[in-house]
């Protein structure tokens, strides 16, 4: 008998079944979900540019906690280091920052990465790292592809501040308290250096005339390592109860200690604030990397704490520079003023010229005026370098060497648009002995003309720092020489444009008027 067809109902039952068996072998052969392991902070990471502070290595995610003295340029390097190490030999991508706040845009330099030579970007960064300019946090983004900053911080409780005559009211309580049990003789000794002007040197003498105020005193005088939000709160605490004690005269100082002691309320709220923020981060990343954490070394006792009670593994782990002195490679304290206050660290007539307190200074990377330096920088390397090979080709090829908007990382192919536009038009070189060029420059923001003189100053290797070695020895090279410069004030305003290093063996001036910029010294 023949062979009957199938009714196609029938044929899609066995179809429906073999999917569903099918199906259901696939589920069931679903990888399981990974488990990481707590990354161990390796020795190799912080060799020779830190120190291993403390560490818990049980529980997940992991946590690379770095400290940071805001203003030490050296200790910025070694940072960069750090990272530069982590990134390369434990896959981090993702640091979260202090000084960053939530309510902002996020942190993000595709504006800078999206320029189109790798090499002068990365070149542009490590002098703007130099100069500290930019955070070791914020050239790690700059240069790492893929490295995400993220921010911490709430507005409400970053923007807290502290007045200088407030800081001074632990002095005040101090010498008050001192005060309350010096003899006759000693009441003697002081007001003569007061009398002689010697205020400060009367004070220290008064706080060491008792061996209470001596003790505590050596808090505020502490400069590494750093004295920690907390030890400031509980200083605040026994002040005020030894002065109700003593019936020590501390009126003119109350109000001051009160602003105060808030202020590090507030620190201590700011530690916990950033760790659940970084615990939130850590979490929704994929994979067992770790992350890192950049704060200021007052938080990281609070933060530490923090980590542990939420079983988070976490090293914290201290730059080689990390005192509070204004050693070699610092940034001047006029400097730092101006960082602080979302300026730019050159002074007057410098390229980026327009930071006190401890809280860390924003990201400046985030600001129109720094984007506009640091384009403006890019452009520069550019139009010197043709103009450098046109000289030394001949002078055959005339400006603007065949230039456009494009190369110059202008091209508006970022996510928004560029800060500064050049006229190629105005691209000349004006002494047919050197390879100095001058041109217009517009900053967009503030619709200003601006000229620049560039050129080379010394031939120098262009190293294409694309690899976790030749990246490290560039940033040795530049710890070496942060390490040789002695900490300087500003130089005396003048009116005359000054140049700076745009990136090694490169220099440039910016002055109002072409005759300005010509008559500037390379």
């Amino acid at each position: 008998m023949g062979s009957r067809r199938r009714p196609l109902w029938a044929k899609s039952a066995v179809l429906a079944a073999v999917l569903v068996t099918y199906t259901s072998g696939c589920t069931s052969a679903q990888p399981e979900p990974v488990t990481c392991a707590p990354f161990s902070l390796g020795a190799d990471v912080y060799a020779d540019v830190g120190k291993l502070a403390s560490a818990k290595d049980t529980g997940t995610p992991s946590v690379v906690v770095l400290d940071e003295q805001h203003a030490s340029r050296t200790g910025q390097v070694e940072l960069a280091i750090m990272l530069n190490r982590l990134y390369h030999g434990a896959g981090l991508r993702h640091l979260a920052l202090e000084g960053s706040v939530v309510e902002q845009p996020q942190p993000d330099l595709g504006w800078f990465t999206s320029m189109p030579d790798a090499d002068i970007r990365r070149a542009v960064a490590l002098q703007l790292l130099k100069q500290g300019e930019v955070s070791a946090a914020e050239f790690a983004a700059m240069v790492l592809p893929d490295f995400r900053l993220h921010a911490i911080e709430h507005e409400e409780e970053y923007r807290i501040g502290l007045a200088s005559e407030d800081q001074r009211a632990y002095t005040g309580y101090l010498t008050a308290i001192a005060l309350t049990t010096m003899t006759t003789d000693q009441i003697g000794q002081a007001t003569a250096l007061l009398d002689q002007g010697k205020a400060e040197e009367g004070i220290q003498y008064i706080i060491g005339t008792s061996p209470w105020t001596s003790e505590r005193n050596q808090l505020l005088e502490r400069k590494t390592p750093i004295v920690t939000s907390g030890e400031m709160q509980q200083l605040g605490t026994e002040l005020e109860e030894k002065a109700r004690q003593v019936g020590a005269d501390v009126t003119e100082y109350r109000e001051g200690l009160r602003k105060s002691r808030e202020f590090f309320d507030a620190g201590a709220r700011r530690s916990e604030t950033m760790t659940a923020n970084t615990a939130g981060i850590a979490a929704k990343q994929a994979g067992c990397a770790p992350i890192a954490m950049n704060i200021g070394a007052a938080h990281s006792t609070d933060v530490a704490e923090s980590l542990g009670g939420r079983n988070m593994a976490y090293a914290i782990v201290s730059p080689s520079n990390l005192s509070l002195e204004w050693a070699n490679g610092s940034l001047s304290p006029e400097a730092f003023h101006r960082k602080l206050a979302g300026q730019s660290v050159d002074p007057a007539g410098a390229l980026g010229a327009i930071l006190d307190g401890r809280r860390k200074p924003p990201p400046t990377t985030q600001q129109g005026w720094f984007k506009a330096k640091a384009q403006l920088a890019y452009a520069t390397v550019v139009i010197a370098r043709a103009a450098a090979a046109a000289r030394a080709a001949g002078g055959g090829n005339k400006p603007p060497f065949d230039i456009d908007r494009a190369a110059l990382g202008l091209g508006g192919d970022g996510p928004e648009e560029p800060r500064i536009t050049v006229d190629l038009a105005s691209i000349d070189m004006p002494d047919d002995s050197r390879n100095d060029v001058v041109f217009k420059v517009t900053l967009n923001d503030q619709n200003t003309d601006v000229w620049v003189k560039a050129g080379t100053v010394t031939p120098a290797d262009s190293p294409s720092l694309s690899d976790q070695q030749s990246l490290e020895r560039a940033l040795k090279d530049v710890l070496r020489e942060l390490k040789e410069t002695p900490p300087a004030s500003d130089a005396p305003p003048t009116d005359k444009p000054q140049a700076v290093a745009v990136i090694p063996g490169l220099n440039a001036a910016v002055a109002t008027t072409k005759e300005g910029a010509l008559g500037a010294a390379i």
